[in-house]
């Protein structure tokens, strides 16, 4: 069946090695895959996910990359399978994050977005909605690919303990490279089985095989003596007219893009890099596509950092890089001759006039890659010395990674970075490069601040801008930050723009304005004033201000307590459950539950999460008449008591009663998933009384409950069980809280206000 659904979608047989791993899948399994460029590793995961979700498969996709260039390429390739069975496709990243509840069939996102989403600190939405998003990733087929780009230490032990945690419950997850040492990729098989999942390696044994590299042959060019330079470019480009080059930082690509134009070149010259407004970086990457596409056409030198390495499906018969570690030397190489026929890979040495020639990288992993290249002189560059180079360099490398200690190390940091709610923590589980947003206005003390969010923006390491504020305001550049102030009520916010004077002030993950400095489309974002003819000032998104003034209003339409209550109830049972058919009974089997009695319970706390708001004075602000109770009035009513943390209260007697004493972890998702309903982190319940009929109101919805389970009135304090889990010792039952906090959550949105499910990807 999954061989004809291949052939049906991609028009193609599937390699040998892709229906093994196919089927692997839908028979539950996890797959680890280690595969060339090229070679289809990404229809392994869409193709048996259309075809199988919420049968074989989780009802949902979330498949994570390392950058936005190849989530948006990943995105247009899920789209078009997607299309098949009409399923719903969401590109998320930093600078389109329009997957607003992780709701999606498919979303094809950064690997930060997937962490912060399973950690409860969504990135680029407010952290309110946090816990919905854990329910996307924590019942979820997941994919992590291109791993080989994560950090060690940080990113990829993040993908792996998710992808582990996942195996445990039932739900595969995939991880794929091209690069990883035989080392880690046996360690993370072994932690897998150890924890209680089912896991395959799937390899590329033959690479004639693969269509791309069967007559592909590329040989490195061993130049380690030399430096790269102007002039040798453009040397190289007297006989090939077509020619990527690539650097390893930003100022030395600007600074060679500046010194070929000085030389004035007889043909195009690209410069590309990480520091690039979006529509710009769109525009050159349409440019290259004419010329270095598989249809390119005409004469080009193309000056890259690394960002060349994943994402650009481009190709240049000869290709000179500096020199880099072997994992990103073989994926520079990867664009050369890419589509078959002969190519060059030529490497140099670094340079030895800068303060830190390895950076971004780290000096022992270039000398060793140096080192062993300079053993091998010039030589064939096929998958098998791919592999074989990849062994030898970095397998002691990541000797150390499979340390168990720098495992839970990492687990200890992601459950710390679910207690505080940190973004930053988020991205420090992510990668080394902790990045923030930079965007430029020489007067943003004039702009009100949803004017600010809607500035264009360029990413930024954290650490390059912190090192620069002195300079910066040496030459005069004044630098902002727009802080979110803690959560004012359930549905406001409030910034602040505050002046930075010390580079200690600069933070990851927050938006920094820049007034004077400068940004050229041709050079990118320039940290002074010394490029002419740059623009100083960037304008509002007129788009995204309208979507963000949007988001700052808040409205509903009058409704009864009980009509609310109906309405999410007939939500959850007409499409919510329907749709997690397969995550509920996982989770189901896992708790040694029946499905219809595990489900049931689920209708429980979606049909009573509002009990908080028959508080007589929550009643009372809300314009209640004293005899038929309201969940909404109709205007726009602020300052209300807080009732989710209420309504838990009210009901943990009677959801204490129905679960037994060795289920408290059990009892603890439902009763959070009620408390937080409205905000995750809440920690404190008001004093309240119920309304004097409360108990016919109640059984109007749910008969179920008997009343003196209920607690009518309390003075108020803190909920009694922890307000958050431990994401180590007690995964499962954080996973089913995120996947009760989703079901109820969306429930009771779509009650509100929606008309269909649908309404939710239009709000």
């Amino acid at each position: 069946m999954i061989v004809e659904a291949f052939r049906k979608l991609a028009n193609a047989n599937p390699y040998e090695y892709q229906k093994i791993a196919m089927e692997n899948l839908v028979e539950g399994r996890s797959i680890i895959i280690r595969a060339p460029t090229g070679s289809g590793k990404t229809e392994i995961a869409l193709i048996p996910f259309i075809y199988s979700l919420n049968d074989f498969l989780p009802s949902q996709l979330i498949y994570s990359l390392p950058t936005r260039t190849l989530v948006e390429s990943t995105g247009e390739r899920a789209t078009k399978y997607a299309s098949f069975k009409k399923l719903r496709v969401a590109v998320h990243h930093g600078k389109k994050a329009i997957s607003s509840l992780f709701e999606e069939d498919i979303i094809v996102t950064t690997i930060d977005q997937t962490a912060g989403a399973y950690l409860s600190v969504p990135l680029s939405m407010p952290k309110r909605w946090g816990n919905i998003f854990v329910g996307g990733v924590a019942s979820a087929l997941t994919v992590f690919d291109e791993v080989h780009t994560l950090d060690p230490d940080k990113g990829l032990q993040t993908a792996a303990a998710i992808a582990m945690q996942s195996a445990k419950l039932g739900f595969p997850s995939i991880i794929m490279s091209a690069t990883l040492p035989d080392v880690f990729i046996d360690r993370v098989k072994e932690r897998i089985e150890k924890n209680g999942g089912k896991v395959e390696i799937i390899s590329v044994e033959n690479e004639s095989e693969i269509k791309s590299r069967r007559n592909r042959k590329v040989e490195l060019v061993n130049r380690i003596g030399e430096k790269l330079t102007a002039n040798t470019v453009l040397k190289e480009a007297e006989n090939h007219r077509k020619l990527i080059v690539v650097v390893n930082t930003v100022e030395r690509a600007q600074k060679l893009y500046l010194d070929l134009l000085e030389k004035k070149p007889d043909c195009p010259v690209i410069l590309l890099h990480s520091r690039y407004l979006e529509k710009d970086r769109a525009e050159k990457e349409k440019l290259l596509e004419e010329v270095f596409g598989k249809k390119g056409k005409g004469e080009c030198i193309f000056i890259s950092t690394q960002i060349i390495e994943v994402g650009m499906d481009i190709s240049s018969p000869v290709i000179l890089s500096e020199a880099a570690p072997v994992d990103a030397l073989i994926q520079r190489a990867g664009r050369c001759a890419r589509w078959g026929g002969k190519g060059e890979f030529h490497v140099f040495r670094l340079a030895n006039d800068v303060r830190n020639p390895y950076a971004p990288y780290s000096k022992e992993l270039v000398e060793n890659t140096v080192s062993e290249i300079g053993k091998k002189g010039d030589f064939i560059l096929d998958w098998q010395s791919e592999v074989e180079l990849v062994n030898q360099i970095l397998s002691d490398h990541f000797k150390c990674y499979t340390d168990p200690f720098i495992f839970y190390r990492r687990l200890g940091e992601l459950a710390r970075a679910v207690y505080e709610g940190s973004k930053a923590k988020v991205e420090q589980n992510v990668r080394e490069v902790f990045s923030c947003d930079v965007t430029l206005h020489e007067n943003p003390k004039s702009l009100e601040p949803e004017e600010i969010l809607a500035l264009p923006r360029i990413r930024v390491d954290a650490r390059v801008l912190s090192g620069k504020v002195e300079k910066l305001v040496e030459l005069g550049i004044e630098i902002y930050k727009l802080e979110e102030n803690p959560v004012i009520g359930e549905y406001e916010r409030k910034y602040t723009l505050t002046p930075i004077k010390n580079k200690e002030d600069i933070t990851p993950f927050e938006l920094y304005i820049l007034s004077s400095a400068c940004y050229s489309p041709e050079v990118g974002l320039v940290f002074d004033k010394s490029v002419p003819n740059a623009i100083k000032s960037f304008e509002p998104d007129e788009l995204m201000l309208d979507d963000i003034k949007t988001q700052f209003k808040y409205g509903l339409e009058k409704e009864t307590w009980v009509e609310h209550a109906k309405k999410t109830l007939h939500v959850l049972d007409c499409y919510l459950i329907p749709r997690y058919y397969y995550v509920i009974k996982n989770f189901a089997e896992y708790f040694d539950y029946k499905y219809n009695e595990f489900a049931n319970l689920i209708r429980c706390i979606a049909a009573l999460h509002d009990l908080g708001k028959l508080n007589v004075n929550w009643q009372e602000k809300v314009g209640w008449d004293g005899k038929t109770p309201l969940a909404h009035s109709g205007s726009d009513v602020r300052g209300l008591p807080p009732h989710a943390t209420v309504s838990a209260r009210i009901l943990q007697d009677y959801l204490e009663s129905l679960f037994d004493e060795t289920q408290e972890d059990l009892f603890r998702a439902f009763y959070l998933a009620v408390a937080h309903h409205h905000a995750p982190w809440v920690r404190e319940y008001k004093e309240y009384k119920l309304i004097p009929n409360f108990y016919d109101v109640i059984t109007q919805v749910w008969n179920d409950i008997p009343e003196k389970s209920i607690i009518s009135k309390d003075s108020g304090g803190q909920l009694n069980v922890m307000t958050y889990f431990d994401i180590i010792d007690e995964n499962e039952a954080y996973r089913l809280y995120g996947l009760l906090s989703k079901l109820v959550r969306i429930s009771d949105r779509l009650a509100t206000g929606g008309v269909g499910y649908e309404s939710i990807f239009s709000a």
